[in-house]
């Protein structure tokens, strides 16, 4: 494995603030590895024509979907004893992949993208208190502010790497696959984490649909649908679906009291509040599947989507039972003669977890929209494939109130416009019963983001002493523009000899050029006698450019000793691209280097009693280099550092057993340790060696016992654990290791099904994610409940 980075940064001052005029990708201290590359490109389907059998059509039918206009074998989901051919793919795949598919979706309940990871080991979602600001994390390779995702999301091929397609809505779903480590080689987009792969159900000449409602406490109302048909028979197909979601906050925003007595120790009585954190939306897809003829096919798909989220969901971390607890015992023994006092406090307050006091409640609103092609050509030995799409999201306006207080002192606004153009084409082995498997392809991205982050000052005293000239309300802006061109060239190709030994090796080389522009102004309403107007500009505009290219390989080699049965070890780089801080008005603070990780991992892969157990197991070390880390300089700015040497290590398990045709029962779990071997934080002056890595989970655990029997009735029993997850790169604020158990029962026939549920049955209280330089932390759902049916067309 080899990397080569090539710096070229500029910083421009006053008044030029270009934009990017061409975009002309060099590579000309790599062009030795380059002429290999594109060697490699251009002869995998020419030695495929070389060592490419005759498809065995019983084999071959055996192993392949049913053709576009094939008539389903099943017209329900609910099937016993057939076997998904893509399971026995994965199985025969070195690298670790965990696969849900239609009916595992429905059994466990997974409504959107933030219910995957609580069945998936080693795969954890940062939910930072809203829809719009969420992290996936595979690995401890994890995605945070500022940076590329480490970990994406691909939607029927076309990736999407903004946050808020991170956190949506799923509905209409053929399956879901989770690919931890690194994908460079593999997919189009780089995704050094892993990646979320999505598939939603394609139009057939069977007319197919399905109805969901959704009705549960907390006001809950969710209702999704589904429906494909042919519009011209073999031809021309279309496809619609939607959902719509509502449900009433969590939170308590406890704005009115009254006080009894004048004792410091009992709780005032609550005479007001409200629950501001709760959500609505929607979300729409239409789709057309054009087969003109048997060589090719065409898939397009419009897309959209609009969430009210209410406010941030973010609590006082302090006002945490276990924190209150500790600060019971330490008091107690620091003051012997307060302690029932001290015990009175924490009683009458036991029950406010949820409880908030803010003078101003927020919002959090966002829409998003893609536009895809993707497009495959059935050559004589290869299939040529094409995606292509248009992505914009808009966030407009997060607000909330940045004291956490009743004193209406201030407020945070957020606004992030952004469009990303993307396109991949490749191609790609079309016999998988041969033993020289290829896959080559070309991508390119142009991303475009503004960002307005503005904190809006109501103090009159403050705006006086810090602003002159302006009085409250004033907002201090942080105004940014981003672009991001990328071009990337990869390949992932592997030959299987004596039918048992196959050899990986894979390749990519990408070229990344990058610009920010920024300026901090203050706006306000002018005082008398100031010569300014209403805008005061407290940094001086400023643009960086940057670019950057990237070399990095992958092998792997696997055993088969029988049929199912594998044995693998895989040796990857990947990287995670530089970025901007785009809240800081230092220019030589606001530029952070690429993140590059190097790991080894060994595994197994086994099924055994014809279908009836199952395991996979591996372990993997990872180094990782210049690993990203966001610091709070104050509760305006933040930075990205790079910590310089950071160790990852783990495994992850998933085994189940049938011991009756009726009976399931299934383990996944995942160990994660991160230590930063090397990191001094500039911001703070300290050195956090030997330290362990924040917003990693210890562990998470997933186990459950399913029945499902031939009369239709089904129950499904599960209980996750998650581990100790720090906070701080200091480990004093973390997340205890806590547990929750769900149940599921229902009746299902082949047209309708209805389940009663309840999450959360032990009303766990924990957190999933912590706001840096506050004690604002976020809690996860509390017990739910519902009713669900669903109706197959």
């Amino acid at each position: 494995m080899s990397s080569h980075f090539e710096n070229r940064s500029h910083i421009e001052l006053p008044p030029a603030l270009p934009i990017f005029s061409s975009f002309q990708p060099s590579f000309t201290k790599n062009s030795s590895l380059f002429f290999i590359f594109i060697l490699c490109l251009f002869s995998a389907p020419l030695l495929a024509q070389n060592t490419e059998k005759k498809p065995d059509p019983v084999k071959e039918g055996l192993e392949t979907s049913p053709s576009v206009g094939s008539k389903p074998t099943e017209q329900g989901i609910r099937v016993t004893g057939k076997k998904d051919p893509r399971d026995r793919e994965i199985l025969r795949t070195p690298n670790s992949i965990s696969r849900l598919n239609e009916q595992d979706i429905q059994d466990a309940g997974i409504n959107r993208t933030n219910d995957i990871d609580k069945q998936v080991p080693n795969f954890s979602i940062i939910d930072s208190g809203s829809r719009n600001f969420t992290y996936f994390n595979i690995r401890g390779m994890r995605s945070i502010a500022f940076s590329e995702p480490a970990v994406g999301l691909i939607l029927d091929g076309i990736p999407l790497n903004d946050n808020v397609a991170l956190n949506t809505e799923l509905y209409g779903i053929e399956n879901i696959e989770v690919y931890r480590g690194s994908q460079a080689t593999l997919f189009g987009k780089n995704f050094q984490g892993g990646v979320v792969e999505i598939r939603t159900k394609k139009p057939t000449n069977v007319a197919e649909g399905k109805i969901t409602f959704d009705a549960g406490n907390y006001k809950k109302q969710e209702t999704s649908v589904y429906y494909n048909a042919p519009i011209i028979k073999d031809k021309l197909f279309f496809g619609i679906a939607g959902k719509t979601t509502e449900r009433e906050g969590y939170l308590s925003n406890v704005t009115g009291f009254y006080y009894p007595t004048n004792r410091p120790y009992e709780a005032p009585v609550e005479i007001y509040k409200t629950h501001p954190d709760g959500r609505k939306g929607k979300a729409g897809r239409f789709r057309l599947f054009f087969t003109p003829n048997d060589i090719f096919e065409a898939d397009l798909q419009v897309s959209a989507e609009s969430f009210d989220d209410g406010s941030l969901n973010l609590v006082n971390y302090l006002g945490a039972k276990s924190e209150r607890e500790k600060a019971l015992l330490q008091g107690c023994v620091a003051m012997p003669s307060n302690c029932s006092k001290l015990y009175g406090t924490y009683t009458n307050r036991v029950n406010g977890d949820r409880k908030v006091y803010w003078d101003y409640e927020g919002k959090s609103n966002v829409t998003g929209n893609t536009y895809s092609l993707a497009t495959t050509t059935k050559l004589p030995h290869a299939n040529l494939k094409t995606a292509s799409a248009v992505r914009k999201m808009d966030i407009d306006p997060i607000t909330a109130d940045s004291d956490f207080t009743t004193i209406d002192q201030n407020r945070s606004i957020y606004v992030e416009k952004a469009t990303t153009f993307l396109n991949d084409i490749f191609v790609e082995s079309k016999d998988k019963n041969d033993p020289f498997q290829f896959k080559a392809g070309i991508y390119s991205s142009n991303k475009i983001t503004n960002i307005d982050q503005a904190r809006e000052h109501r103090s009159p005293v403050y705006v006086i002493n810090d602003f002159p000239g302006l009085t409250a309300p004033t907002r201090e802006k942080n105004l940014s523009r981003l672009q991001d061109r990328n071009i990337s060239f990869y390949t992932h190709n592997s030959y299987t000899f004596a039918e048992k030994f196959t050899f990986t090796i894979g390749a990519r080389l990408e070229r990344q050029e990058s610009r920010l522009s920024h300026t901090e102004q203050a706006e306000g309403i002018s005082r008398a006698g100031n010569p300014l107007g209403e805008t005061f500009v407290m940094s001086e505009p400023y643009s960086i450019n940057n670019s950057y290219n990237y070399n990095v390989s992958r092998f792997i080699f696997d055993y088969k000793p029988i049929e199912n049965l594998m044995f693998f070890i895989g040796f990857s780089r990947g990287y995670k691209n530089a970025g901007y801080s785009t809240v800081v008005n230092i220019p030589n603070r606001a530029t952070f280097k690429p993140e590059i990780n190097d790991t080894i991992e060994a595994g197994i892969k086994s099924e055994f009693f014809k279908g009836k157990f199952g395991l996979k197991y591996t372990q993997f070390y990872t180094e990782t280099q210049d690993f990203h880390v966001v610091r709070a300089i104050n509760l305006s700015q933040y930075v990205n550092l790079n910590a310089e040497l950071v160790t990852i290590r783990g495994y992850e398990l998933e085994t189940f057993l049938k011991p009756h045709k009726d009976v399931k029962l299934g383990l996944s779990a995942g160990y994660t340790e991160g230590i930063f071997n090397k990191f001094h934080d500039s911001v703070l002056n300290r050195d956090f060696n030997g330290k362990w890595v924040h917003f990693i989970p210890k562990y998470d655990i997933v186990s459950y016992l399913q029945y499902r029997n031939e009369y239709g009735m089904f129950f499904r029993s599960e209980f996750q654990a998650v581990g100790q997850m720090y906070f701080a790169a200091d480990n004093t604020v973390s997340s205890d290791p806590y547990y929750v158990i769900n149940s599921r029962i229902g009746y299902e026939t082949d047209t309708l099904s209805a389940y009663l549920y309840m999450n959360n049955i032990n009303d766990r209280y924990y957190f999933t994610s912590y706001i840096d330089g506050t004690f604002q932390a976020v809690p996860g759902a509390p017990k739910t409940y519902g009713f669900m049916l669903t109706y197959k067309i």
